[in-house]
């Protein structure tokens, strides 16, 4: 009997070892990196191989293609970063330059998306934002009865809340391109909760508009212009005691990125000016970076923050 050998050794592999592997074979150079990003604590690996599980899911047979847009994203970051030393800021100030130069190529946004993706697991910010919004945000609110996500995106936030909230899921994007890569995610994984996609901008007149229990926006608010504006949106959107997670990076330079937080004060601030109570809050640096290290050289921290709407 014939036995795919490739498939076995896969089979007795981790989840992330997979991705790992993949990336490494492609990319040997990024090994320094990787090595940097590793969880030292037994749930943060546990966490990072299911989610590991999750990505493969979504990839399919596409991983090769996926490490390509992962290494694109990263050159990519490390060319705006070197603006960004040079300048002090981000290199595109507006959303309509940004819709213009980035959203409108189809070609760029597939790679970028794909990049995106595997950085959940890759980077230990964003592994850490993950942590924080499963075990502070979904393992700690109770009885939602209804959840919205803004930018859904590659729908992993949205799948997990599913997991674990009965109520009404609803998720809005103003591309319909996104919601179409977010349906097509959810469907891949699985997901059983009857889920609303809907394209929606989230300024629209909210007067007579459905509260929603729990909310979430991560990685939003920094390809905004006004990003304060979508907080107070968002709040009148919510219903009294509902909760909302809320992760941005600072000092965090990309070809997308046009609000700047200089330090996660400044975005803890905009979310209590925004008439939220500050639940709880957490800081995770770049990969290989302690948080103070990170503040003192200006490098980018993933910030999260829990509140609740008074």
């Amino acid at each position: 009997m014939f036995i795919n050998k490739s498939h076995l050794k896969y089979s007795m592999m981790s989840q992330y070892s997979i991705i790992q592997e993949a990336v490494l074979r492609f990319w040997p150079e990024h090994a320094s990196t990787l090595s940097k990003a590793q969880p030292t604590s037994a749930e943060k690996k546990l966490l990072q191989d299911e989610i590991s599980g999750l990505i493969l899911t979504l990839t399919g047979n596409d991983l090769e293609r996926h490490v390509e847009g992962y290494r694109w994203m990263c050159r990519m970051v490390l060319e705006e970063e070197m603006v960004f030393r040079r300048t002090g800021r981000y290199r595109l100030a507006s959303f309509a330059e940004t819709d213009r130069l980035v959203y409108s190529d189809a070609a760029l946004m597939s790679k970028y998306m794909d990049g995106l993706l595997l950085s959940q697991i890759l980077w230990s910010n964003h592994l850490e934002m993950l942590d924080y919004y499963i075990n502070d945000f979904l393992g700690t609110g109770t009885d939602v009865k209804s959840h919205l996500e803004v930018g859904p995106g590659h729908g992993l936030l949205l799948y997990l809340a599913g997991r674990v909230i009965a109520g009404q899921l609803t998720a809005w994007d103003i591309s319909t391109t996104s919601i179409k890569h977010t349906r097509s995610a959810l469907v891949a994984l699985g997901a059983s909760a009857d889920i609303r996609l809907a394209q929606q901008n989230i300024f629209d007149d909210s007067s007579n508009a459905e509260r929603f229990d729990s909310v979430v926006i991560s990685e939003v608010l920094e390809h905004l212009e006004q990003p304060q504006a979508a907080l107070l949106a968002l709040k009148k959107r919510m219903s009294r005691g509902g909760r909302i997670f809320i992760n941005a990076p600072v000092n965090s330079p990309a070809i997308d990125h046009i609000f700047l937080y200089r330090s996660p004060e400044e975005l803890v601030d905009m979310v209590s000016a925004s008439g939220f109570e500050i639940e709880s809050v957490r800081f995770a640096p770049a990969s290989g970076y302690t948080e103070a290290r990170a503040r003192k050289n200006c490098v980018s921290i993933s910030c999260g923050v829990i509140a609740k709407c008074p």
